[in-house]
C-alpha cells in the first residue's frame, strides 16, 4: 500500500466503533449462550478491524506490514503500537479458534479471554493509533 493511500485509508474510528460494540457485549454478558455468542462475534469483528487499522498505521509510518497476522503484530510491537506481542498472538489464536465455538468449554474460555484481556489490548492499540499522524 502506498503511503498516500494508507493516509487516506487510516480510519481508526472504524476500529473504535467495533471496540465499543465489543465492550457493550462484554458489559451485557449474562453468561448464557446468546451473550457468549455476542461476545465471540464482536471479538472476531473487532480483531479483524484492529488488524486492518494496525496494518494501515504501519503503512502510514512507512513500515511494511506482512500480510499475515503474526508478522503484522511483531511489526506493530517494533513500531510501538502494541506492548505485548505474546498477548496479541494469544488473541490471534483465539480468533482462529472461534470457529470451534460449538465446543462449550472452548467458547467459554475464549469469551473469558476476551473479557479479561482482549478488551484492554484493543484499548491499548486505540491509544497507540492516536499517536499516528495520517
Amino acid at each position: 500500500m502506498e503511503d498516500a493511500n494508507a493516509r487516506l485509508d487510516f480510519r481508526p474510528d472504524r476500529f473504535a466503533a467495533a471496540l465499543m460494540a465489543l465492550q457493550d457485549a462484554v458489559a451485557s454478558d449474562t453468561g448464557d449462550k446468546k451473550s457468549r455468542d455476542s461476545i465471540l462475534l464482536s471479538f472476531v469483528f473487532t480483531f479483524e478491524m484492529s488488524l486492518k487499522a494496525l496494518k494501515t498505521a504501519l503503512a502510514v509510518l512507512g513500515e511494511t506490514a506482512p500480510n499475515y497476522a503474526a508478522g503484522a503484530f511483531k511489526a506493530a510491537f517494533t513500531a510501538g503500537l502494541v506492548t505485548d506481542p505474546d498477548l496479541w498472538m494469544d488473541l490471534r489464536e483465539a480468533r482462529n479458534e472461534v470457529s470451534h465455538a460449538y465446543d462449550l468449554d472452548k467458547a467459554i474460555a475464549i469469551a473469558a479471554l476476551v473479557s479479561q484481556r482482549a478488551v484492554a489490548a484493543f484499548q491499548g492499540l486505540i491509544e497507540g493509533l492516536r499517536h499516528v499522524e495520517p
